[in-house]
């Protein structure tokens, strides 16, 4: 097989992958589930979920980010896709890793629908200049971690050490997520600053 730099092979093979697909899936489903729930809990006075909408509402202060906020940006973004490789390694991988992915999307879609419903149409651009722009970058290599998870899992049984393999798949993923990062660290905090 023709080895390429950045995996661009590899990634065609795990698009076309049933684990994908499957991935896809539990992603869909905690998309739906938490655009439900963002939408409806804020409008509950009194409670938590409500704090959760206003936290998400008030990032628009328009501030450069602390070294505390970097940490935590970086610890959330490389995290989600770290515990997919993780998962892979253990018992019942697919439940875990479509769970993991399942409420990455809740998550996603819980913050958007709820910036949505605590501020309206201004809702709208905080969702998509502060979540919607870095999903689009952080998504791809959640999937595709995952469905290396479970191809690797399901077929090695030195399951870290086969990782050699997708190397380069590991640095697509690893630059996309820097990406996402940069993103939400220095654009959102201006872009949100401007109005």
């Amino acid at each position: 097989m023709k080895r390429d730099i950045l995996g661009f092979l590899l990634v065609r093979r795990l698009r076309q992958s049933p684990a994908f697909t499957f991935l896809i899936a539990a992603l869909l489903c905690g998309v739906f589930a938490g655009g439900l729930t963002g939408m409806y809990i804020p409008q509950a006075n009194g409670s938590y979920v409500q704090e959760l909408a206003k936290l998400v509402a008030s990032n628009a202060a328009g501030r450069m980010p602390s070294v505390r906020t970097v940490c935590a940006g970086a610890a959330g973004t490389f995290g989600w896709i770290a515990a997919a490789g993780v998962l892979g390694a253990v018992p019942g991988r697919a439940l875990w890793i479509a769970l993991l992915t399942a409420v990455r999307g809740f998550l996603l879609s819980f913050a958007a629908a709820a910036a949505l419903a605590q501020s309206g149409l201004w809702g709208i651009y905080i969702a998509f200049v502060s979540i919607g722009v870095s999903a689009v970058f952080w998504l791809p290599a959640m999937l595709l971690v995952g469905t290396a998870a479970l191809e690797i899992g399901a077929q090695q049984s030195r399951y870290f050490r086969a990782w050699k393999q997708y190397g380069g798949l590991c640095l697509l993923c690893a630059l996309l997520l820097l990406l996402s990062l940069a993103w939400r660290l220095l654009a959102v905090p201006v872009l949100l600053g401007l109005f």
